[in-house]
């Protein structure tokens, strides 16, 4: 393929992407794949494209492609990681996320990211540490359900409990909260402290 055509289709590339144009994307990251096989950016880009298109699976064999080419790429790293907890494989996570972060230390989202990875595979006592920077560094719900997730599978109901308080109101986080302290493998909060449940 003349140099050409390949800038050609790189521009196309990039304006589907622009366009949001998914399909017309995978179809033209393909074509420069096929030009250019040795290209982690082809093949990480070709990893992102699949994500949007819902096919994490995929993806992550993308990003895999690409860290072959090039070992370095932390971004294909974390997005391979991010592929691994959307397909249920908490183990891939967890291990993509800790390689991630002893490259990127500072990355609070893949702190998040191998704190919820560690909760899903039980080990949520060492997932603490993790989702503790996540909730210093992130004002955000998601982090603070996180943390009360894992202190409530640590077995700590209090610290659940007083992570939750810091949700603000509003419905959803109402419903947030409802559904945390009703749920998890370690422990139920009750629902009125002063009038607790009765097992019969």
């Amino acid at each position: 393929m003349g140099t050409n055509i390949l800038q050609q289709n790189a521009r196309a590339f990039q304006k589907a992407i622009a366009e949001e144009d998914w399909g017309a994307a995978l179809r033209l990251a393909l074509v420069l794949e096929k030009a250019l096989p040795d290209n982690a950016a082809i093949a990480y880009n070709k990893g992102l494209v699949l994500r949007r298109l819902g096919r994490s699976g995929d993806a992550a064999r993308a990003f895999g492609q690409a860290l072959a080419l090039e070992p370095g790429h932390v971004n294909a790293l974390f997005e391979q990681a991010s592929c691994a907890l959307e397909t249920g494989d908490a183990d891939g996570a967890a291990e993509g996320f800790a390689r991630y972060l002893r490259a990127v230390p500072g990355d609070v989202h893949a702190q998040l990211n191998l704190g919820n990875a560690l909760v899903r595979l039980g080990r949520a006592d060492e997932a603490l540490g993790p989702l503790r920077i996540a909730r210093e560094r992130l004002a955000s719900a998601e982090a603070i359900a996180a943390l009360a997730i894992g202190l409530r599978e640590a077995g700590d109901l209090e610290g659940c409990a007083a992570a939750l308080a810091d949700l603000g109101p509003g419905a959803e986080n109402a419903a947030l909260r409802l559904k945390i302290m009703t749920q998890g493998a370690r422990g139920r909060l009750a629902l009125r402290p002063a009038h607790p449940r009765v097992a019969r």
